[in-house]
């Protein structure tokens, strides 16, 4: 077979360097030598099957991409002083999970082996690489290390709504920071038909795909979303089988389905179905869906088909799309009406459902800041003794009156070795992480899935912007997150007493058209009020029109003072930012 040869230019490398590799790797050991290599030198590069001949072309890829096209490269059989050795090894029990990677050189043979268990593991090995090398004095410098490296949640699902000239750089992000699956949002394409620009995605997936490999990629589909399926139509269930047959072809082996947010819903039958023939083929909504997911489980097997599915149910969480707070019902006279549908789909969900589809949760809220050991076993309990996978939302919960993240790192408490209690190893990240202001949340978030006992939230943050804009702009950029989040909070306390005041009108109202009897409308009245005075006692009163204004310009003046700051030292990067500030609000509608 040929062997590909890199002519290499210059590069270079430190030991400090290799100790900020991010995510850190878990283990590197230094054999305090290096090699040193003048801008004429070629190296050789190695591999043997289809797989490692991927990792090869992405490591060329990102020579190419780091060092601006200042290296040759050539097809040869001829031998070179140094080779990097690709080696796909077979799985063992050492190895954790099959991202596994270990870069191991040899200074007898004049060989660096990057081995791995997968495919992917090969790629992260050669991102590692690659990170190792740092152009300096016209020569190249590798410091030789010895590194053996995996992730403890093998699982870490990140979401993007690329366009398809987004796909290559969207992939790059992920490869380049050791995610392992890139999710393609849901509600964004039709589950019941290809769109041409789903059409386009996939073709560019196809392409990367067959010549680099990773990442994994997930197709998302929200049945019930703009048109809602009628699982008892088998033209409904092949139009979703076509969608999911075509991305399959494409390259996307994992599924996740979701019921989760837009099906109708009746208070005391929880979520229902839409047909009134599927309303006569199934006793109630999710047995409908446990029905379609273990149809297409069965299909996949039929077809051999390896696609690891997900599905999102109605119920996932106790903070309910339209019940609210499943607390406030206990011990009221909706009580029975709010919790029985509940525990009654997930409980047939739990037993009914293939035990190789993975079900989700959100936690005990929406945005569970907090998730302790009692919570997973009493979802597991609820599903009929299957541990829940986590959606994780709480990247959009760190900053009051926004949610966007705004180059903050991701925090959340969660049990000690939450990696061998969540279900599937994994979690799943929601966001929009091809977005220019998710892109930094979604490598501190990948840090604490690849390491989370050593993650430290402000170091990875600090490390993951020099990695994605330089050193230089570390300091404006945060800068900039400082006088855009006050910006935010300032416009936002002021619209929340406003609206507060107008909330305290119709929780009046509704008091004088319950009075105080029975006891249970006086309860919610009671709460109402204390919900509405916490609301208005979370912001100060307002200052005068007058002074808001001049408080608003005063913050936009120090906002643009900033961005300019970010535009002398690259025009590229404030293009990109620039689009996150939020505009004024008109001054002459605002209370």
């Amino acid at each position: 077979m040929k062997l590909k040869i890199f002519s290499i230019l210059f590069l270079a490398v430190s030991w400090t360097f290799a100790q900020i590799l991010q995510p850190q790797p878990k283990e590197i050991v230094n054999l305090n030598q290096s090699i040193i290599l003048d801008s004429d030198y070629s190296v050789q590069v190695n591999y043997t099957n289809e797989i490692e001949h991927k990792a090869a072309n992405y490591l060329e890829r990102l020579i190419v991409q780091k060092f601006n096209n200042r290296f040759s490269v050539a097809e040869s059989e001829s031998k070179s002083n140094w080779e990097i050795v690709f080696n796909l090894i077979p799985f063992s029990d050492k190895h954790i999970n099959d991202q596994y990677y270990e870069l191991n050189p040899s200074v007898d043979k004049k060989i660096i082996e990057i081995s791995s268990p997968s495919q992917l593991g090969l790629l992260y090995g050669a991102v590692t690489f690659i990170d190792l090398l740092i152009n300096k004095d016209d020569r190249l410098n590798f410091d030789l290390v010895e590194i053996k490296d995996y992730p403890d949640f093998s699982r870490r699902l990140l979401v993007a709504n690329p366009s398809p000239n987004e796909v290559s750089a969207l992939f790059d992000l992920a490869l380049q920071n050791k995610f392992e699956t890139v999710v393609i949002a849901s509600r964004q394409h039709p589950w019941y038909e290809l769109s041409d620009e789903y059409l386009s995605i996939l073709k560019e997936i196809k392409i990367w795909k067959n010549r680099y490999g990773g990442p994994k990629v997930m197709q998302s589909h929200n049945v019930y979303e703009e048109k809602k399926i009628i699982i008892s139509n088998q033209s409904h269930v092949n139009a979703l089988k076509e969608v999911i047959e075509t991305s399959y072809l494409h390259g996307i082996e994992k599924l996740m389905i979701l019921s989760d947010d837009t099906p109708p819903y009746k208070f005391g039958e929880g979520y229902i179905l839409v047909d009134e023939n599927d309303k006569k083929t199934f006793p109630h909504f999710e047995a409908a869906n446990t029905y379609l997911m273990n149809e297409l489980e069965n299909w996949f097997n039929e077809k051999n088909y390896n696609i690891e599915s997900y599905y999102v149910p109605a119920y996932y969480t106790y903070e309910d799309m339209h019940q609210g707070d499943i607390e406030l019902f206990i011990g009221t006279q909706w009580e029975s009406g709010a919790l029985e549908p509940l525990y009654r789909d997930l409980e047939y969900i739990g037993t009914n459902m293939n035990e190789s589809i993975f079900l989700i949760w959100c936690g005990p809220y929406v945005r569970s800041r907090i998730i302790t050991k009692e919570h997973i076993d009493d979802w597991t309990k609820n599903l009929s003794g299957r541990v829940p996978f986590l959606w994780d939302n709480t990247i959009y919960s760190h900053h009051p009156f926004t949610s966007t993240p705004l180059f903050t790192a991701y925090e959340n408490e969660f049990p000690n070795k939450f990696f061998l209690l969540t279900g599937g190893n994994g979690i799943f990240i929601n966001g929009d992480f091809n977005l220019e202001d998710h892109k930094v949340a979604a490598i501190t978030a990948n840090d604490y899935m690849w390491n989370p006992n050593d993650y430290n939230p402000e170091l990875s943050l600090k490390q993951a912007i020099v990695r994605m804009y330089g050193s230089q702009l570390y300091n404006p950029l945060l800068e900039f997150k400082e006088k855009e989040l006050e910006m935010r909070k300032v416009i936002g306390q002021r619209k929340l007493w406003f609206e507060t005041e107008k909330l305290w009108q119709q929780i009046r109202n509704v008091r004088f058209v319950t009075d105080k009897n029975p006891f249970d409308y006086h309860l919610n009245y009671t709460r109402l009020k204390g919900l509405r005075l916490q609301l208005k006692s979370s912001v100060p009163e307002p200052k005068s029109k007058e002074d808001f204004i001049s408080e608003c310009k005063v913050l936009e003046m120090q906002r643009e003072q900033v961005l300019n700051k970010i535009k002398s030292l690259d025009e590229s990067v404030f293009m990109r930012i620039k689009k996150l500030a939020i505009e004024l609000p008109d001054f002459e509608t605002i209370d």
